[in-house]
């Protein structure tokens, strides 16, 4: 059974929950003892925070070396990411000694050996952490402050002794807050009444405990989620916000996150939890951020993206459905190698391609039936993430599977020649595959079954479950022909294994719609989420032009690669006039009389006139339904019913 704590009262609130962590130095001392910890999130003001831990280890008769780590593959970072560097203040003690001296293992900065004496049956650990700081590695899994609402990781405090198991250790906890405000976590509640404090709370696994962040603020309001108790276990949205009037969120909102839960339910066929919290910061002060976690998601919005579900726009309304799937997609399935019994071995991330692209799929799936967005916004993203793929000239070399093994080196992103470095395509390109196996499983069984189908069967789970269940990529393709008989694990290969020269979008056709290339320029709305915006001329130049002329996107090989016509490069006229769209657009239609495209750029502080030998006029890939075919893509995106 999960609680949030949602009730503000009249002195600072205390939350004591437990997680045992037992220390394991070999297989035939391995003992499980408790540990505690108490988190000091009072003043927030300094963008501190403060811990105490005190950790169980076996007595001995001399005094020895004994390792503990600090989380470095924390759950949903998909790398060694933990954010260790913000540890600024650390102290091990034993009762009735002075510090104990404690240093770092050469060549691994998370595992600490401390010296402890002989006779010693447990010692103390004060970490002292620092919010809010920059990094790109451990957003999702920080700790983030603002006046009024913050944000705790529980992994960020942390220490655990080396060969702890995290399904089978437990740690009690107690969280000290401001007065008068409020804290909201998955974390389960069983009172303690031998504790002094108004609340105690009885011990889950390390693994729950990392799992379970808290957020806490000084204006909070909650609202059940479920229409349907018949089929969904309780689920209560949490929103802290910067004033009290922020609190009250739009109904209208409200009811389309209530649908995306009876969506969901539907979609899938079973949970495994009990009961879950979507916890939300609708503030400015903080990040917009996101994590999946497996009985909750932390996800912070800006205020104005909640005034009505048309405000809700891009990664603003894809965050909470992409996280709330994560429950069943990432969080209870997940790739056998990325699933271990602590938080420092490494993990293997080529099935992300599975974990986080099926979400993605999943997501925004459950975004449309249930009225986040729409049929023809669903089209855009669609026709977006085509073209992008299209336009991917890192493939070439570098696989889908590959995008996903390395996952953590490609997260922020690249300034330049981002097509060849490739980014975390396994998001996008992993949800495409997974609407293409959608709609072949639609084809293969005349519409007798879908992908519904699979999640049923794939996540099949319980209230009960305790640990993630492992997949590997055979159990993937078995759960797959179990559904409709086909070669996925030659589809997999083709798609997801193998580098490709180009893309083949042709896929599309099992949806009632076609790739064509048209003079129409596409009427993408600017806020299509990842759309790039600007003069997008790639299926003709090879070259995306900002609004100033400045060229921003080049594919290598092109015709604008070609002439050296380079990222940043200006343009300042197009023919005898100043550059503009419109002209640029008026010249490429008019090359099919003209044989080509003459404009002036700028090279230092030199003014060169260039010819771009082109006659075929306006060339764009556009998504154009086929007119007598099924409409494939709307049976998919069609509400279902309870």
């Amino acid at each position: 059974m999960l609680l949030s704590l949602s009730a503000p009262r009249p002195h600072s609130l205390f939350l004591h929950f437990g997680v045992l962590i037992g220390v394991v130095f070999s297989a035939s001392a391995a003992t499980a003892q408790q540990m505690q910890i108490s988190i000091d999130a009072q003043d927030l003001t300094r963008h501190l925070i403060e811990a105490s831990l005190t950790i169980p280890v076996p007595a001995a008769d001399a005094a020895r070396k004994v390792a503990f780590w600090y989380p470095k593959w924390v759950p949903g970072s998909h790398g060694p990411g933990g954010p260790v560097a913000n540890v600024v203040g650390l102290q091990f003690s034993a009762a009735g000694q002075d510090r104990l001296e404690w240093k770092r293992s050469p060549g691994e900065v998370y595992r600490l050996e401390v010296e402890v004496p002989a006779g010693c049956t447990e010692i103390q650990a004060e970490i002292r952490y620092v919010a809010d700081q920059p990094t790109t590695t451990s957003f999702g899994h920080d700790c983030f402050v603002s006046p009024q609402i913050a944000v705790i990781s529980p992994g960020c405090l942390l220490l655990y002794p080396e060969g702890a198991d995290i399904d089978q250790q437990e740690i009690s906890v107690e969280l000290q807050v401001p007065e008068d405000w409020t804290a909201a976590t998955a974390l389960g509640q069983t009172p303690d009444k031998s504790k002094d404090s108004p609340n105690a709370y009885g011990p889950v696994s390390l693994r729950t405990f990392v799992d379970s962040p808290i957020m806490i603020g000084r204006w909070y309001q909650s609202w059940n989620l479920v229409d349907h108790p018949e089929i969904c276990p309780p689920h209560t949205l949490h929103v802290f916000a910067d004033s009290e009037g922020a609190t009250k969120l739009n109904e209208d909102v409200v009811q389309k996150y209530r649908e995306m839960v009876t969506q969901t339910a539907l979609l899938i066929g079973s949970h495994p939890f009990g009961k879950f919290d979507i916890i939300l910061g609708v503030t400015g002060a903080l990040p917009k951020n996101g994590l999946e976690h497996s009985r909750s998601t932390f996800n912070v919005l800006p205020p104005g993206s909640l005034r009505s579900p048309q405000s809700l726009k891009g990664w603003d309304r894809l965050l909470v459905p992409h996280e709330y799937l994560h429950a069943w997609c990432g969080k209870y399935r997940r790739p056998d190698g990325m699933l271990t019994s602590d938080f420092h071995t490494a993990k293997d991330t080529e099935l992300l391609w599975v974990y986080e692209g099926l979400t993605q799929y999943l997501g925004e799936l459950v975004e449309a039936r249930s009225g986040l967005m729409n049929e023809a916004e669903f089209r855009n993203r669609l026709f977006v993430e085509l073209r992008a793929a299209i336009h991917q000239q890192g493939r070439q070399w570098r696989t889908l599977a590959d995008t996903a093994a390395a996952s953590h080196i490609l997260r922020g992103g690249s300034a330049n020649w981002g097509d060849l470095r490739r980014s975390q395509d396994y998001y996008m390109e992993g949800m495409l595959f997974w609407l293409e196996a959608d709609a072949r499983i639609r084809q293969l069984t005349a519409g007798k079954k879908t992908l519904d189908d699979f999640c049923h069967s794939f996540f099949q789970g319980s209230a009960d479950v305790t640990r993630p269940r492992p997949y590997t990529r055979s159990d993937v393709i078995a759960e797959l022909n179990a559904i409709a008989e086909y070669n996925w694990d030659a589809l997999i290969v083709r798609r997801i294994e193998s580098w490709q020269q180009d893309f083949d979008p042709t896929f599309v056709d099992l949806l009632g719609y076609r790739l064509k290339r048209t003079e129409d320029r596409p009427s993408t709305p600017s806020n299509t989420f990842r759309y790039r915006g600007g003069l997008d001329l790639m299926d003709s130049l090879g070259a995306v032009i900002s609004g100033d002329g400045r060229v921003s996107r080049v594919a290598l090989g092109g015709i604008a690669d070609r002439l050296k016509l380079l990222p940043k490069t200006e343009i300042i006229g197009v023919g005898d006039y100043r550059f503009s769209e419109r002209r640029m657009l008026d010249a490429f239609r008019d090359s099919k009389e003209n044989g080509s495209v003459n404009i002036l750029i700028a090279r230092g502080e030199r003014l060169v006139p260039v010819e771009i030998p082109w006659d075929q006029g306006l060339q764009f890939w556009n998504l154009v339904r086929e007119e007598g075919e099924p409409d494939v893509l709307g049976q998919i995106l069609k509400a279902q019913t309870p």
